[in-house]
């Protein structure tokens, strides 16, 4: 059963995929799922491993925020709104503030959940890969190349898996200026449009805790 659902739609084309992604983003409110990112550097062979889980919601058309809880190996959360990203680290009790506010539109490219094909056509030049499974799920791969100079200069390409279940990324895969230097951010377990309510996306802050903003 297994290698079933691993097997693509018959005849299944870049713009059929793309009017799936359309018509997922129509209806999305928002994602749960488990999330496994590697972080790998070619000049000293190294991999770190960050597992943990992700909530996304939609606040307002086109506009979402998300949280991220990192239990392995260790503890922090990742909070992106409209206007701040913020990085709490329990251990150290510290918060990074960032203001993402001017660049949010590339912070939506990283985390494209909810995403219809057009906004990928008007963000990327997208290149059509292949059906390729990921974790079993039937799944097409896609090449995409930055429009955005900005992005351009810190992620010169990303390969998307996109479901061809539920039209949502399953795998991103974040190629870094240093050549053979790559992120790769795994979604599984992914339920769509249960309910989050907006307490799931506030960190967990204790008291006391110190705040830097590292851009000032």
């Amino acid at each position: 059963m297994l290698v079933l659902l691993a097997i693509p739609l018959p005849g299944q084309t870049l713009e059929s995929l793309l009017g799936q992604m359309d018509l997922a983003a129509a209806s999305f409110q928002s994602l749960t799922a488990h999330i496994r990112i590697v972080k790998h550097t070619e000049i000293v062979k190294d991999e770190t491993v960050d597992e943990g889980t992700i909530w996304v919601k939609r606040v307002r058309p086109r506009v979402s925020r998300l949280l991220i809880e990192f239990t392995t190996p260790d503890r922090y959360y990742l909070a992106l709104s409209e206007k701040k990203a913020e990085i709490y680290r329990p251990k150290i009790a510290q918060v990074e503030e960032w203001d993402v506010g001017k660049f949010r539109d590339l912070a939506e490219q990283v985390w494209p959940f909810g995403a219809s094909g057009r906004d990928l056509l008007n963000r990327y030049h997208v290149r059509w890969k292949g059906p390729e499974a990921v974790a079993g799920a039937a799944a097409v791969k896609l090449e995409l190349i930055p429009k955005s100079e900005k992005l351009l200069q810190n992620v010169p390409r990303v390969e998307m898996w996109v479901s061809t279940e539920h039209g949502q990324p399953v795998q991103q895969k974040f190629y870094d200026i240093t050549p053979g230097d790559f992120r790769l951010a795994t979604y599984t377990s992914v339920k769509l449009n249960a309910p989050v309510p907006d307490s799931r996306l506030r960190l967990p802050l204790a008291p006391g805790v110190k705040r830097i903003q590292p851009q000032k």
